[in-house]
């Protein structure tokens, strides 16, 4: 797990007031899952993450970074500000969501290796939209049951509260822009 990821999850959950229990009904997970992630001893998956990110009402990005205090009128980013989440799936996340500017969207760049898979299950967050734009190779969304396939330079709209789950089943990687609505509270 990125460092301090599991430190800034139970940083958030306080600052919120929410008890372990309360975060975890909301987010979806047990009580005893999210207590392992927040001591350090499991690493979140991707979608694990995007359900507290959701519950609490934030960005992924917000997991990663350190809040700045100063404010600037642009925000350059460059690769090396942006941290790299390896999911156990063969999935590499990389957030480009903003760390000064409160946004209603967050950009994140997904790259998947030839058998990659976002979450071991499929799985559902309460955003209202989700956008992805295939930069590269192949993918496949699983969504409530039916396969859709996407090859370079398309993009698709979905419902992401629906039962649902990204994987490469080819034999190229293959690399995405997911854009997720954010539901900030």
């Amino acid at each position: 797990m990125p460092t301090q990821v599991h430190l800034r999850i139970q940083k958030y959950r306080k600052k919120q007031e929410f008890t372990l229990r309360q975060l975890a009904e909301r987010a979806q997970l047990s009580p005893a899952g999210l207590s392992q992630i927040e001591s350090g001893q499991n690493s979140p998956s991707i979608a694990t993450l995007e359900k507290l990110a959701d519950a609490l009402g934030l960005p992924l990005v917000a997991f990663f970074i350190e809040e700045e205090g100063s404010m600037t009128y642009v925000e350059m980013l460059t690769a090396s500000s942006r941290p790299v989440f390896h999911a156990r799936r063969g999935t590499e996340m990389i957030t480009l969501g903003s760390r000064r500017f409160p946004c209603a969207f967050e950009p994140v760049l997904f790259r998947m290796e030839p058998g990659g898979e976002m979450s071991d299950d499929m799985f559902g967050v309460r955003g209202s939209i989700e956008f992805v734009r295939l930069q590269r190779g192949r993918a496949v969304l699983l969504h409530e049951g039916v396969e859709y396939e996407l090859s370079e330079g398309q993009s698709v709209y979905y419902d992401p509260g629906r039962p649902h789950n990204w994987k490469n089943p080819f034999d190229a990687w293959c690399e995405f822009l997911l854009v997720r609505s954010l539901n900030l509270r």
